[in-house]
């Protein structure tokens, strides 16, 4: 971050909006604490002028705020690679037994974990600028383990049976023992998982985007150590060391973050715990009518990727080799968007909630137009790549060869995965869960995944045919993204937002001039004017970035 600059308040009578009140945050400090995305632009008085000056900087900030998201989810993503590499030096049954419980725990828990704690993407985002209580992130942060802890329950049990559902599914009987097991151990760190994931969710709403590099940065050495120490070392115990591995590593990620929210940055939000407020029965109810579209957007896309895996499965062992090099190297490419996408929901969130419509909106689309040449990158690096790629995972001529023939449709699917995934941000910012729910629903299981099991085994095209349906699906929920979004009336957002955060009060005993961050003048009817892009009356723009290129 550059040096900063805090112009003063022309006015006698301007006060600091509540959360810079009573030492709770210092204007000094202001930019980096509260979104890490002001920065000084031509003021326009009228309807918002973008140009490419405006849109640049706009990049410059969405990139600050995203490559800690992308590098840490990279990280992350190393701890269930570390457990393959462990599992497969023990043999094919343990790598085939661990994969399975991996993907079981993947559908039944950890994607649910993951959507409901959406909702904190929303409520954190917004409240951090729009509401007048400055720890009401720490508030909404208390619900969201409350939840997370009654989801816990009934996916607990759930795991504990694994094997005999596994068992009911058709599994082979070793196969489904051996993946229960996995399962059960694996218990031990889901609830630590769903903490971390709202502990993670609480900072990215103040713009706190590196804690999860950092912890990530930290566990991801001591989750190979473990792995090692207790897998395959003279001391390991074999194959039940890789889960107990994995949830020593996953009660570690929140005791991390819970550390640098403690000695580091973060915890100014907190205000400590509040039984009266952790169980407000109200707010819980719209936390989860917030989460639970969440649950639904996120589990729509994970499970759909899975039933192409366990389709793949019916061709042979040559094509689930190639799928799986396919399907990681996708995975690999959707960090960089990933990190784009959560930025621009925190970006959003904050707009919105300082009822900022025209920054909210110039925010979405720059956002989606960064996916787009992120996803042509990622999609010219894949294509130039295919002939060669393969050899780098798998020496069967076979299995190059297949993956060759996917990597040209592994290139396309990066476009509509880098907008998708922007355009669900975007929503997640808006508070438009069930929105992307839908389009997920719709674009996946009514188009996507009957046309590639139709491509696939009605007219024999095989993997190809997988794919095709898969990117088929995926740019026609990409398309329908964009068009809610163009057609988002953000005048709309912005009120709601102020609803969710109950910034009425706060209006009402504005001062009667602007503030640093555009308080409400006295007497008006409690909305803050926004007056565009660039406008000085913005409130997340008369903090001024000098920024050096």
């Amino acid at each position: 971050m550059q040096s900063e600059q805090h112009p003063e308040s022309t006015s006698p009578s301007a006060k600091a909006p509540p959360f810079l009140a009573e030492g709770n945050l210092s204007t000094d400090s202001l930019a980096d604490e509260a979104t890490a995305l002001l920065s000084q632009i031509q003021h326009i008085d009228s309807e918002p002028v973008v140009t490419f000056e405006i849109w640049r900087k706009e990049v410059k900030q969405i990139r600050k705020l995203a490559w800690p998201i992308s590098a840490g989810s990279l990280l992350q993503m190393s701890l269930g690679l570390t457990t393959v590499f462990s599992l497969g030096h023990l043999g094919t049954k343990e790598l085939a037994s661990g994969s399975l419980a991996f993907m079981f725990c993947n559908i039944t828990g950890f994607s649910i974990g993951v959507g409901m704690s959406t909702a904190l993407d929303t409520l954190c985002s917004q409240a951090h600028t729009g509401s007048k209580d400055p720890h009401a992130l720490g508030k909404h942060l208390q619900r969201g383990l409350v939840v997370m802890a009654g989801l816990f329950i009934p996916v607990a049990i759930l795991w504990f049976f694994t094997d005999q559902i596994l068992v009911l599914l058709g599994q082979e009987a070793e196969l489904a023992h051996l993946a229960g097991q996995y399962a059960k151990w694996t218990t031990i760190g889901l609830y630590p998982q769903f903490i971390y994931e709202c502990l993670r969710r609480y900072l990215q709403g103040q713009g706190i985007m590196q804690a999860s590099f950092y912890v990530t940065l930290v566990a991801s050495p001591i989750n190979m150590l473990l792995q090692w120490l207790l897998v395959w070392s003279p001391v390991g115990i074999g194959y039940i060391g890789s889960p107990i591995a994995g949830a020593i590593t996953y009660c570690l990620l929140p005791i991390f973050t819970l550390a640098y929210i403690a000695f580091v940055d973060g915890k100014k939000a907190w205000g400590g715990w509040d039984w009266k407020e952790a169980l407000d029965v109200s707010q819980i109810v719209e936390f989860i009518k917030l989460g639970a579209p969440g649950v639904a957007m996120v589990c729509s896309e994970w499970w759909a990727f899975e039933i192409i895996t366990l389709a793949t499965g019916l061709l042979g062992d040559s094509y689930l080799a190639a799928q799986a090099v396919v399907l990681n190297t996708c995975s690999l490419m959707y960090m960089i968007p990933q990190g784009i996408s959560i930025a621009a929901t925190t970006r959003i969130g904050n707009a919105l909630g300082a009822n900022c419509k025209n920054r909210a909106r110039l925010d979405a689309w720059t956002a989606l137009s960064i996916g787009l040449m992120i996803g042509c990158f990622n999609s010219t690096i894949l294509f130039l790549i295919r002939e060669k790629w393969g050899y780098l995972w798998n020496n069967d001529p076979e299995v190059v060869k297949l993956i060759a023939e996917i990597l040209p449709l592994g290139a396309m699917f990066q476009i509509s995965d880098g907008i998708g995934v922007i355009a669900g941000g975007i929503l997640r910012g808006c508070g438009r869960q069930h929105i992307g729910a839908y389009i997920n629903l719709a674009g996946y299981y009514a188009l996507g995944i009957p046309l590639s099991l139709l491509l696939a085994f009605r007219y024999n095209l095989e993997l190809v045919g997988l794919w095709i349906g898969l990117t088929v699906g995926l740019f026609v929920v990409s398309i329908i993204q964009i068009l809610i979004i163009s057609r988002t009336d953000w005048e709309e957002e912005a009120r709601r937002a102020r609803e969710r955060v109950r910034s009425r009060e706060y209006d009402e005993q504005a001062s009667s001039s602007h503030t640093s961050y555009g308080t409400a003048p006295q007497g008006s009817t409690g909305d803050v004017e926004d007056h565009g892009v660039g406008s000085s009356h913005d409130p997340l723009l008369v903090v001024t970035i000098e920024e050096s290129d």
